[in-house]
């Protein structure tokens, strides 16, 4: 199907369902029809055997009857010998004792229809006590299938082919107006498809400025409004980008330019070596804008083809706090972490509990608070509230945030997490910021 337009697969799929629906109306109107045979034949031999009551001689040759005396105290037995078979019975079961014994025992068992190699044959049963004796005389109604065939073969000439026939001009019709008007909306809707997919197909060359829009309140026309959400908020990330791209130039300009004429200063001997204080600082400050860079690349373009382990996140928080306790000052760190563990790359997740740390120092005031219960990891700092927009938008790389930053690290901490599974969230709560870590 997926071969075919959507408009070709809509047709297909009417004409599919119309037709099998017709062979199910058909078929039901078909044991319908067997439904009224057999009221037929059942009526016939009801009304044969309450009419025969005085055994008439001259009756159709399609039906006769069967009368079996038997002794009432004894258990009734197919085989008795004590019967009489009516000329038309007689002649319609070919004289076979072991028949008339099989359809003997089917009527006394209750049985309507009996059938062998030779045919169908319709039963009724009838008892008639013999008083003062103690026996019982039963008179059981046989008729072969020639007369429902008569019935069958006059009805199927006249009522029944009509009525199929008038079925299939039905259904014909139905398919032929059905396809038509089909057609006509799967056509329209493809083209309103085809006009996203036009759309689309135009951002690059216009640099995201064409506007999509469709009318209209159903699912497609609730798509273009998606596609042109996002073709806004990808033309806001560009401009972003383009924005930070230009300021991380500049903050790595400085850096370098700094290195350089110090360098050359100390070249032309105009400055002591102590001032390489000054060129290791910029470097650091140089080597930490890159690795981030690097970091975020790294995250968006990696394949995991890492093996998975068990990280014990608690030892990596612990390990990254002893590596950074010089540059918490007077700020307090506080834990309470168990030892959950996550599937993941150790690599990886030591990254993100950096980032997570260091963005904490950057903001905290007089405390930090890491919590690792039952798999769900938290990172509390007292600093100032985040502002609502930046909580809506998520963790954009290319977003500056209220100190200037680029949202680098954190969009590196959620890209790592989400890529094994897990969750990052962010909330303002009593005077500070909570970052949540949890499993999806």
């Amino acid at each position: 199907m997926k071969k075919f337009k959507l408009s070709t697969q809509v047709v297909i799929l009417f004409t599919t369902v119309t037709i099998l629906s017709s062979m199910i109306f058909g078929y039901i109107s078909w044991r319908n029809y067997q439904t009224v045979y057999l009221g037929l034949a059942r009526n016939q031999v009801e009304t044969y055997l309450e009419a025969s009551i005085e055994l008439p001689k001259d009756r159709e040759d399609y039906l006769g009857y069967i009368l079996v005396t038997v002794n009432r105290v004894s258990t009734f037995r197919a085989d008795v010998t004590n019967r009489i078979v009516s000329p038309n019975a007689n002649a319609m079961l070919d004289g076979d004792i072991e028949r008339i014994n099989r359809i003997i025992e089917a009527a006394y068992l209750g049985d309507f229809i009996y059938s062998d190699s030779t045919g169908i044959y319709y039963l009724d049963i009838q008892e008639r006590l013999i008083i003062d004796t103690e026996t019982s005389e039963y008179m059981i109604a046989v008729m072969d299938n020639s007369y429902i065939d008569s019935i069958k073969a006059s009805t199927m000439r006249e009522e029944v082919l009509t009525t199929f026939l008038g079925t299939f001009l039905s259904f014909a019709i139905i398919v032929f107006i059905g396809n038509t008007i089909i057609a006509m909306w799967s056509r329209q809707t493809a083209a309103r498809i085809r006009h996203i997919q036009k759309e689309v197909s135009t951002f690059n060359k216009t640099g995201y400025e064409n506007k999509v829009h469709l009318d209209g309140e159903d699912e497609i026309a609730e798509l273009a409004r998606s596609v042109e959400d996002l073709r806004l908020e990808i033309r806001e990330n560009e401009k972003t980008k383009q924005e930070m791209f230009q300021n991380v130039s500049h903050d790595l300009k400085t850096p370098i330019s700094v290195i350089q004429s110090y360098a050359e200063a100390m070249m032309d001997g105009t400055t002591d070596v102590g001032d390489a204080k000054i060129i290791i600082k910029q470097t650091e400050k140089l080597q930490s804008k890159v690795r981030m860079l690097l970091e975020l690349n790294k995250i968006n373009n990696i394949e995991m083809n890492h093996t998975l382990e068990e990280v014990n996140i608690k030892d990596i928080i612990i390990n990254v706090i002893q590596n950074n306790k010089h540059r918490f000052g007077s700020v307090e760190v506080i834990t309470d972490l168990d030892h959950s563990k996550y599937i993941g790359v150790k690599e990886y997740f030591y990254t993100s509990v950096e980032n997570l740390i260091d963005n904490a120092i950057r903001y905290a005031k007089t405390k930090i608070v890491i919590t690792m219960k039952n798999g769900t990891l938290s990172f509390y700092n007292d600093g100032p509230a985040i502002e609502d927009k930046y909580i809506k938008d998520g963790f954009k790389p290319y977003e500056k945030g209220s100190k200037g930053q680029f949202g680098i690290g954190m969009s590196i901490v959620q890209k790592t997490f989400n890529r094994f599974g897990f969750s990052l969230s962010v909330e303002n709560v009593d005077n500070g910021v909570k970052f949540t870590i949890k499993k999806l």
